[in-house]
């Protein structure tokens, strides 16, 4: 209700100032609901997991893009991810992309024209990556392989105990294939004797990983740094000794 409210009076705002037929509004979310909250944290419905897995419920949100007289009301099934809103904007305002390395595609074609996507591969990584281990699982097209599975303590809730914290990490290979078409939970990994080209989506799909892999920079982890109460804000500026003296009496 209070996200709903929230949107309301952005909505609100919009039209009285005239301006709503010329403004692109697109809702998404950053990760699948967090299932140990219950009710209050969402439900992933058919997907498997939520919050902190690499599983479909953890990763896969959906979207709501809205701009009247632009965007002809629909439904697509294109593949696309946040990282495509950068360049995405940036060619509906002719604005320059920096001159970094972008791994979004431009979603014009699905947006005005309820066209093909430009993306057919993503890549998903663990709630605290690492350069060892990479990428946890590869979708490419309508397959998923998963080389890494680990469950979350977001996911907690759930029946499904691969969900859970208790869910240790684990390495798979061959990696677990699913067809996400057929299979949107994730319940039935394919096998050779499933699917005729089974090793040409595998052989595919470990090619898109190399690629990505091999030109991949990981930053410095500011998590891994640990925790240093000296820097939380004080209620009490200037007192000593921090960080004692800025607890509240």
């Amino acid at each position: 209700m209070e996200f709903d409210g929230s949107v309301g009076q952005i909505m609100k705002a919009l039209h009285d100032a005239g301006v709503e037929n010329n403004t692109l509004i697109f809702i998404t979310s950053d990760n699948g609901p967090e299932l140990m909250r219950r009710s209050r944290g969402g439900n992933a419905g058919l997907l498997k997991c939520g919050k902190g897995t690499t599983y479909e419920g953890g990763m896969r949100e959906p979207a709501i893009a809205y701009w009247p007289g632009q965007i002809t009301p629909g439904v697509t099934h294109e593949l696309a991810s946040t990282l495509d809103i950068l360049p995405t904007i940036a060619s509906l305002t002719g604005a320059k992309l920096p001159q970094v390395k972008i791994d979004g595609y431009d979603m014009s074609d699905i947006l005005f024209n309820n066209g093909k996507g430009r993306r057919n591969t993503m890549f998903y990584y663990p709630f605290a990556p690492s350069k060892k281990l990479g990428v946890f699982a590869v979708r490419y097209g309508q397959y998923k392989a998963h080389y890494f599975t680990q469950g979350s303590s977001h996911s907690g809730s759930t029946p499904d105990r691969a969900c859970h914290r208790d869910a240790l990490l684990t390495s798979h290979d061959p990696p677990l294939l699913f067809d996400l078409e057929a299979d949107p939970s994730e319940n039935y990994p394919l096998h050779s004797s499933d699917i005729p080209n089974y090793s040409v989506i595998i052989n595919q799909i470990h090619k898109e990983k190399l690629m990505l892999e091999m030109g991949m920079e990981f930053g410095e982890s500011q998590m891994e740094k640990g925790y240093d109460p000296n820097l939380e804000p004080c209620i009490k500026p200037g007192c000593s000794p921090r960080p004692a003296c800025c607890a509240m009496n």
